[in-house]
């Protein structure tokens, strides 16, 4: 895991570290990189964690979650004070895609992060590391269809309001679902709790926390192949007015049966 600091106040990342919070993380993201192994490459169980470090970033296989675990020892992660863009108001964190040329990277704003979690030690490790493991969804929706499909242009952007929503919550379910699969019961309670208190494109991720394969590679490939405006359009009406898990499910069925191709 590589954590830098940039400019972030020298007494937050000491709490940091006081806290144990690369312990902690490691201590979260286990289940995970266990799964990921007996899923994909079982016969090299050993072999593949003797080299696990030295992956590159983009140096996996398939569209799926747990490349979580590979990120986040790959994708360097600095610290910074605040956010960069005063305008947002609910940026604790940002993920750069690097699709300019450079690598990969993540930025999390410590102040904001601090404030956000009331001041309060314990709840600042948590928020801290469900702000990482948040954008490191990101960067898994991300780096596979960047890197594995050679896209140059996406059909979907962050920048359009379905964009934003279908990102926003599948990174937020994927965050969730992680937290949950650590059997750390409070830091999951605390983290729905605070999701549920976001904008509605993040809050969304709650009712997505049971997502399966299908419903992550809607969120791929609607980045390679385009969505129809009207589709986006009828999406965004129903996650504005009373969505559930089923209909959620059903629409991700939707958006794949109907990708522009």
């Amino acid at each position: 895991m590589k954590i830098l600091n940039d400019n972030a106040p020298e007494h937050l990342v000491k709490k940091l570290a006081q806290l144990d919070i690369h312990s902690f993380i490691m201590d979260v993201i286990q289940p995970l990189e266990i799964k990921y192994y007996e899923l994909l490459c079982p016969l090299q169980l050993m072999r593949s964690r003797n080299n696990f470090r030295k992956l590159p970033i983009w140096k996996f296989e398939d569209a799926c979650y747990e490349n979580v675990a590979v990120l986040l020892h790959t994708i360097p992660i600095f610290l910074r004070k605040k956010k960069d863009d005063e305008k947002d108001k609910d940026l604790l964190g940002a993920y750069y895609s690097g699709k300019k040329g450079n690598s990969p990277y993540i930025k999390l704003y410590l102040t904001d992060i601090y404030d956000a979690s009331k001041k309060d030690d314990k709840y600042f490790k948590w928020l801290f590391t469900k702000v990482l493991i948040h954008e490191l969804a990101h960067a898994a929706l991300d780096i596979f269809n960047w890197e594995h499909n050679d896209i140059k242009r996406e059909k979907v952007t962050y920048r359009s309001k379905y964009g934003k929503w279908r990102e926003e919550s599948m990174a937020n379910a994927i965050a969730l679902r992680i937290i949950r699969d650590s059997s750390k019961k409070d830091f999951y309670n605390y983290a729905k709790k605070f999701m549920r208190s976001q904008p509605d494109e993040y809050a969304l991720g709650v009712l997505m926390e049971n997502f399966g394969y299908w419903d992550f590679r809607s969120v791929f490939d609607s980045k390679i192949y385009g969505v129809k405006p009207a589709l986006r359009n009828q999406w965004l009406k129903y996650v504005n007015n009373n969505p559930d898990w089923k209909g959620l499910h059903d629409w991700n069925n939707k958006i794949l049966e109907n990708l522009v191709k």
